[in-house]
């Protein structure tokens, strides 16, 4: 368990490295920003003394951009070069000479290495204006000339890197600046006691930052250091020290973990692991009750769709049970014989549909030529009456009647052109039978936009005209209206004629018409609207002996393309 415990913080020392290295990676990869530009390199190498405008024009041009650039990026870099004309005051670029006395850069001036890290030194960056100066050691900047009184400091790491010419000579160092900070904030995230400490040392043994240094035993860091393996780990009586180099730089973190917190550590992983044990066999318990269930629940499924079709005659077969085992391939063959006997149904329903349709087709044409013959007799007779004057107003009526009616063969007309219709003919049938009646019209507007199946009120109103009205009576009249309520259009045909009592009305029920009317009954008007309307229309027949009738017929308020829906339903 304290190998395990112990193998967690070298795999979190990894990470830790694994991200310092990749910051200074970042220094390098801002370096060759510089190092690899031609068109930069091309400036180093070239001198302006004679010819201060191209000079000008590369600062424009090539230099101040490429260190815009970098500023954006947030680092701090300088170029120190052997090159005089480029030194016009550019805090950027710098004189080789303020460095070459340095012993830090000889690798570089010797050309042993094209590639150093420095060790830490103060970067002292004024607030004021943008640009950094760089002094090597922990130096009191203030006291510099080049000070001013708004300085800000940070500790750095320089990746210091020389470039030479085609033989070899160096014409210019560049040098990129690391705050520690940035590493510090890495180190940071190490999960310490108080009692823990963790250390960054440079290549040649420095400190570039640490944590409670004071607890670690120096005899171990100067073994660790000497020793120069990439990493391992060291146990001693009181602490355990974990180290791991970071490539780039050569550096090294080392980290010293107290005894006592591996063993806290153990504990911790033992409970996990505990818990974990007690999660693993709670899963399996519960993947084993949720599979079983999934099995009964997929039989339950079939079981509930056979038993659905068998109590409603219905069956989604869209809803199927995935899968392809034995349960899901009787569900698809079940489906199959489902579907099967769904096409036959339909089949069949329509060939019941077109049967309707076509004896709503015979009904309607039943009414024409019945009505046709008494009109036409009624205008032969009149002409040898002496009401023959107003022949012409019949024949008009008639012609009117039948240009609606017939409609273009369209089975369905809007209600006003319903209402016309009726109005001539019962103008027609006041010619016909020299009636006294007075018609009275209610009709709201609002139902005029609406549409229905044509020559629906006519046999209502015949029958009203010829079974019901005393044609002779002055004080007779009939009552057509049309209303819209609730989304229905309600037709009311109302007269004070003769009427009929409830034994003769329940006849009409049981669609008996011949106990009712002597002509055209209104059995078969009704037989149509329930061939297209189904349950959505309603028929209300009150009737009085002596008072009179009153027909009330119900159907759905339906728009244009409602009405052409309506009828597409129909094959």
């Amino acid at each position: 368990m304290i190998n395990e415990a112990v193998r967690s913080l070298e795999n979190e020392l990894v990470q830790i490295t694994d991200d310092i290295n990749y910051k200074l990676d970042l220094c390098r990869k801002e370096s060759e920003l510089l190092l690899f530009d031609r068109q930069f390199n091309r400036i180093l190498f070239t001198d302006y003394t004679k010819n201060i405008n191209k000079l000008n024009e590369a600062y424009i041009d090539i230099i101040m951009p490429k260190f815009e650039v970098l500023r954006a990026m947030q680092t701090d870099i300088k170029v120190y070069t052997t090159n005089r004309s480029l030194l016009l005051g550019n805090k950027n670029i710098l004189s080789i000479d303020e460095i070459k006395n340095n012993p830090l850069y000889d690798s570089i001036f010797l050309g042993n290495q094209r590639i150093v890290w420095l060790p830490v030194a103060t970067l002292a960056k004024s607030t004021y204006i943008n640009y950094t100066f760089y002094l090597i050691g922990d130096v009191d900047v203030a006291t510099s000339s080049r000070a001013s009184d708004h300085i800000v400091y940070d500790k750095v790491l320089t990746l210091s890197r020389g470039i030479y010419d085609s033989n070899n000579n160096l014409q210019a160092i560049i040098d990129v600046y690391l705050p520690v900070s940035t590493i510090e904030n890495v180190l940071n995230n190490i999960n310490l006691p108080e009692n823990g400490a963790w250390a960054y040392y440079d290549a040649q043994g420095n400190v570039i930052t640490s944590f409670h240094i004071e607890n670690l035993e120096k005899e171990y860091v100067k073994n660790i250091l000497e020793r120069g393996n990439e990493s391992g780990t060291i146990y001693n009586e009181n602490n355990i020290l974990v180290y791991r180099k970071t490539p780039l730089n050569d550096g090294t973190v080392i980290i010293s973990y107290p005894k006592s917190y591996i063993s806290n550590r153990v504990g911790i992983i033992r409970n996990i692991t505990r818990w974990t044990a007690m999660i693993s066999i709670a899963t399996v318990i519960l993947i084993s009750y949720l599979l079983a269930n999934l099995i009964t629940r997929r039989l339950d499924r079939l079981m509930s769709k056979i038993t659905r079709i068998r109590d409603t005659g219905k069956a989604d077969v869209s809803i199927t049970i995935p899968g392809n085992d034995e349960i899901a391939n009787i569900d698809k063959m079940f489906n199959v014989m489902i579907s099967r006997v769904d096409y036959l149904t339909e089949q069949h329903l329509k060939a019941e549909i077109s049967k309707k349709v076509m004896e709503m087709e015979i009904l309607q044409a039943q009414i024409n030529p019945h009505f046709l013959y008494n009109s036409l007799s009624s205008i032969k007779w009149a002409l040898n009456n002496p009401k023959s004057k107003f022949v012409h107003n019949a024949i008009d009526s008639l012609v009117r009647f039948y240009r609606l009616s017939l409609s273009k063969g369209r089975e369905f007309i809007s209600i006003k052109e319903e209402l016309e219709i009726i109005r001539e003919y019962v103008n027609i049938q006041k010619f016909t039978y020299d009636a006294a009646f007075e018609l009275i019209w209610d009709v709201t507007e609002e139902v005029n936009e609406y549409y229905c199946i044509k020559l629906i009120l006519q046999p209502f109103v015949e029958n009203a005209i010829l079974h019901g009205l005393n044609l002779s009576n002055n004080n007779s009249y009939l009552k057509i209206g049309a209303y819209l309520e609730n989304g229905k259009v309600d037709f009311v045909i109302e007269d004070n004629g003769r009427g009929f009592d409830t034994a003769i009305l329940s006849s009409v029920e049981r669609s008996d018409e011949k106990a009712v009317y002597k002509g055209f009954g209104i059995n078969n008007a009704i037989r149509r609207l329930k061939l297209i309307y189904r349950d959505q229309c309603n028929v209300t027949i009150q009737s009085k002996p002596g008072i009179g009738t009153k027909v009330i017929i119900e159907i759905p308020a339906l728009t244009l393309q409602e009405t052409r829906q309506l009828f597409k339903q129909i094959p």
